[in-house]
């Protein structure tokens, strides 16, 4: 069997999965009853809220795709464009994975085939640097959140603990990723995933910098989403509130084992249990927590699809001169 027609067969899988999946959510959903009567009875002018975790959508991804775009330079140049295309893919191939580690699948198909093994690497640092930046804005967040509530959470610091260890690990392991690509290729094992790492010994600290920059700008964009959402739904929250719960939220979720199918469950649960010490409009919040979830993964998911399909195997230039 061709290359390409594996390639082919990938993207169908994929795309069949994730729509099957997508679909059984949507039937299972049991919550309509009460996302009908809450738009009923929003005001018109609750509707802007709505308006604006929309029109912040496209910013979402487009810094998402500008990161990819910066990170995978150093092993190939890709269009903004193609960066999108390669970040929508991604996130169907994600879709129906384990903390979506599938979407390092989706982003490689858009690279030339010679880089695919890099591409998997890099895929990984990017999910690296979006994780980097959520510990280090839910951590204070949190301790600040839990400080305040430590009857109801005996085990808090426990767990804010292991997030502060695994904060310091994680970015010294980032930001020493290009010396720990350089000195492993000495090594027997090294040698034997060049492939995979030889893509990393590129990277200044500056380059790195400037990539958790830019998922730090991100991560403000889409938690603004989720502080307008939660308006619409009419949850009230002032904005120290919601400084201390959106962010131990992402970082909850960010950690919690899960299929990005069934995120708007574990979303919508962390975001009652979490918010709801600062409002008693349970429903409310658990309505925002899957509004959320649809807006930026379902759609995005939707697109993903199309562009996935439409993709077309790219052969490496060597093959190409051959």
């Amino acid at each position: 069997m061709s290359k390409k027609n594996i390639y082919t067969i990938i993207k169908w899988v994929f795309v069949v999965a994730a729509l099957a999946y997508l679909a059984y959510k949507l039937i299972s959903f049991d919550q309509y009853d009460e996302f009908i009567v809450q738009w009923r009875q929003t005001p018109p002018t609750r509707f802007w809220w709505l308006a604006a975790v929309f029109l912040l959508l496209p910013l979402n991804w487009a810094l998402e795709a500008l990161k990819w775009k910066v990170i995978v330079a150093n092993i190939e140049k890709i269009s903004f464009k193609t960066a999108i295309k390669s970040v929508l893919a991604g996130i169907t191939t994600g879709f129906f994975t384990p903390n979506r580690i599938g979407d390092l699948v989706g982003r490689v198909l858009f690279l030339e085939s010679h880089n695919y093994k890099p591409g998997v690497t890099l895929s990984l640092l990017n999910s690296l640097t979006q994780n980097l930046t959520i510990i280090f804005c839910g951590i204070p967040a949190c301790i600040l959140f839990f400080s305040a509530h430590t009857n109801a959470f005996p085990n808090v610091w426990l767990y804010i603990t292991l997030c502060v260890f695994l904060l310091i690990i994680l970015a010294v392991f980032y930001f020493y990723l290009p010396r720990i690509s350089v000195k492993s290729g000495n090594t027997r094992f090294g040698a034997k995933i060049k492939d995979f790492t030889d893509c990393l010994s590129g990277y200044s600290t500056i380059s790195l910098l400037k990539v958790i920059l830019i998922s730090f700008v991100r991560y403000v964009v889409f938690s603004t989403q989720f502080y307008f959402m939660l308006s619409f739904f009419d949850v009230q929250l002032t904005p120290w509130q919601a400084l201390l719960a959106i962010p131990t939220n992402y970082l909850f979720v960010t950690f919690t084992p899960s299929f990005a199918f069934s995120e708007a469950v574990i979303r919508a649960s962390y975001a009652v249990f979490i918010i709801g010490f600062f409002s008693g409009q349970t429903v409310n919040i658990a309505l925002a927590g899957v509004a959320i979830w649809f807006v930026n993964w379902v759609i995005p998911l939707l697109s993903g699809s199309v562009i996935l399909l439409q993709s077309k195997y790219k052969p490496s230039k060597q093959a190409q001169q051959d």
